[in-house]
């Protein structure tokens, strides 16, 4: 629904824009569900897979932020019961060093614009627990602060 509204000065359904086009969101969206969704894979690797399905679909990032913000909330409402976000609290917390590097991959793979230098550099082995990683980057970063925040 977000490409079909209009928004000026991003891409929609009515105008491309940063060398992206409408189709190209909604092909993302399409090949990166499967992998987000999929119950056999870690979160981590549901990310980078998700990624990567982007990657090779319209080889441009059109959904990184949404697959990083996407893939810990479609696990944690897996999880059952009534309390989302204790499961979010208890995901994040468990995860392991598999899906921190997998998370870090995605992130390069992505290639997002303005990815500068940082002490947990995403382009170098991760050093610390991703949820760490995030704490570090929250002050320059949205999608950081929601995970140092567990999306509160």
């Amino acid at each position: 629904m977000e490409i079909e509204a209009l928004k000026p000065g991003n891409v929609h359904l009515f105008a491309d824009g940063h060398g992206m086009s409408a189709a190209q969101f909604m092909t993302s969206a399409e090949v990166s569900s499967g992998p987000l969704t999929d119950p056999r894979l870690p979160v981590g690797q549901r990310m980078l897979e998700a990624v990567r399905a982007t990657r090779l679909a319209v080889a441009t990032n059109t959904n990184l932020g949404i697959i990083l913000l996407a893939g810990p909330l479609i696990c944690a409402a897996e999880m059952g019961g009534d309390r989302l976000q204790d499961n979010l609290d208890s995901l994040l917390r468990a995860l392991s060093v598999q899906d921190t590097k997998a998370v870090f991959e995605a992130i390069v793979t992505a290639a997002p614009g303005g990815l500068g230098e940082a002490a947990n550099d995403v382009r170098q082995e991760p050093k610390v627990h991703l949820l760490d990683a995030m704490r570090e980057a929250a002050d320059r970063d949205m999608i950081a602060r929601q995970y140092s925040n567990c999306f509160g």
